[in-house]
C-alpha cells in the first residue's frame, strides 16, 4: 500500500502521466529511455500494462525484448515517482480485476505478451524454468515473486532463488479527478453525454455524484408524479436495467459495498439531499419529499435488485430488495 511518504514524492517526481479521454487510462514516461506505459486504474493505483523494458538493471533480456530482473536490482528498476507493487497491492488487484467470472480473459490481457516463467543459471547457462506461469516481483522480503497461471485464472505468492530473474510491474498513484476532468477547487463533473454538471465528493476513498444522476436512457417516464419540473430537482428514475447503463463512462453503479461505505459516517450525510424523490412503483410513487430511493448493482435474487432507501425525516436508511421494474433513483460512483 502506498504510504504518505510516497504519495509526496509521487507529487513532486520528475514525470508525465497524460489522460486517454476513451479509457481514462493514464500514461506514464520513463525519461531513462523514454519508454511510455499505459497505465491499468485499479483503487489508488495505476499499474505498467507492460513489463518493465529498462535494459540498465536487467539481468537477462529473452528473445521477445522481455527483460528479466533479479531481487537486488528490483528496488532500483522502477523510474522515479513509481515503485514495485507490495502484497496489499497485488490483493487489491486481484480482487478488483481477477476474482469474477471474467477473470481468466482479464488475467490474459494483464499478462499479454509477457514471456512465461522466469531463468536462472545453470551449468554455464541461462535457463527458462516453469514456463506454465508468469512470475512478477512483489515489494517486501527478498525473493518474493507473485506467480499467475492464465490457464485457469488462479495466482500465488512463491520465494524464488536469488539467481532467479523475473518481470516487473510498476505502480504509481492515479489523480482520479484529473481522469473524470474535476477541478479539485470546484468539484464538478460535467457528463459530456448532455453537458449536465454534477457536484462531486469523497466518501468511503471514492468520487461520488452528490447529485442523482438525470441522464435520460429511454423514452418512458422518468420524473416524479410525471412533472418534468421534478426531473431537474431530483434527477431521474430508472429501471434496474436501465440504472447498469446509465452512468457516463468512467463511472459505475455503486455495489452494496460501496454503499455501506457511503453511509458510515451519517452525521456528514446531506439528508435533505439524499433523502426525497421517492420512487416509481409502477403508476404510484412513493413519499416524494421524505425519502429518496436508489439502486445499488448487486442482486441476489432473481427479478430483483438491493436497494437502499434514505429517509430524511428519521435520518434512516434502509436496504431492502425491489423489483427489477421499479423506478429508483441512481447516485454514480467514479472507477
Amino acid at each position: 500500500m502506498l504510504d504518505e511518504v510516497w504519495r509526496s514524492l509521487c507529487a513532486v517526481a520528475i514525470l508525465t502521466v497524460s489522460v486517454v479521454t476513451h479509457n481514462y487510462a493514464a500514461e506514464f514516461k520513463d525519461y531513462r529511455d523514454g519508454r511510455v506505459y499505459r497505465g491499468i486504474p485499479s483503487g489508488s493505483l495505476n499499474w505498467f500494462k507492460q513489463s518493465l523494458k529498462y535494459s540498465k538493471t536487467s539481468y537477462f533480456t529473452d528473445e521477445n525484448g522481455i527483460p528479466f530482473y533479479r531481487s537486488d536490482s528490483w528496488k532500483a528498476s522502477c523510474p522515479e515517482g513509481t515503485q514495485l507493487p507490495d502484497e496489499t497491492d497485488w490483493d487489491e488487484l486481484i480482487e478488483e480485476k481477477f476474482s469474477g467470472p471474467d477473470k481468466i480473459q482479464n488475467m490474459n490481457d494483464f499478462v499479454g505478451h509477457s514471456s512465461l516463467g522466469f531463468y536462472k543459471f545453470e551449468f554455464d547457462e541461462v535457463v527458462n524454468a516453469r514456463k506454465g506461469y508468469a512470475y512478477f516481483a512483489v515489494r517486501g522480503p527478498a525473493n518474493h515473486a507473485i506467480r499467475f497461471e492464465t490457464k485457469h485464472g488462479t495466482t500465488k505468492y512463491v520465494d524464488i532463488e536469488e539467481a532467479d530473474a523475473i518481470q516487473i510491474r510498476c505502480v504509481f498513484a492515479r489523480d482520479q479527478f484529473a481522469e473524470k476532468n474535476i477541478s479539485p477547487k470546484d468539484m464538478i463533473f460535467t457528463d459530456k453525454r448532455d453537458n449536465k454538471k454534477y457536484k462531486v465528493g469523497v466518501r468511503g476513498g471514492k468520487i461520488w455524484m452528490m447529485k442523482n444522476l438525470a441522464f435520460s436512457v429511454t423514452s418512458e417516464k422518468q420524473c416524479y408524479v410525471d412533472d418534468k419540473s421534478y426531473c431537474e430537482k431530483f434527477g431521474r428514475y430508472y429501471t434496474y436495467d436501465d440504472a447498469t447503463k446509465a452512468c457516463p463512462p468512467g463511472w459505475h453503479l455503486p455495489d452494496d459495498g460501496e454503499w455501506r461505505d457511503f453511509q458510515k459516517d451519517r452525521a456528514t450525510l446531506d439528508w435533505d439531499n439524499l433523502g426525497q424523490g421517492g420512487c416509481q412503483d409502477w403508476d404510484n410513487f412513493c413519499d416524494g419529499f421524505n425519502s429518496g430511493h436508489y439502486w445499488s448493482k448487486s442482486s441476489v435474487q432473481p427479478n430483483t435488485a438491493r436497494s437502499w432507501e434514505f429517509n430524511r425525516a428519521d435520518k434512516d436508511i434502509e436496504r431492502t430488495d425491489a423489483s427489477v421494474y421499479k423506478g429508483l433513483y441512481v447516485r454514480c460512483v467514479a472507477d
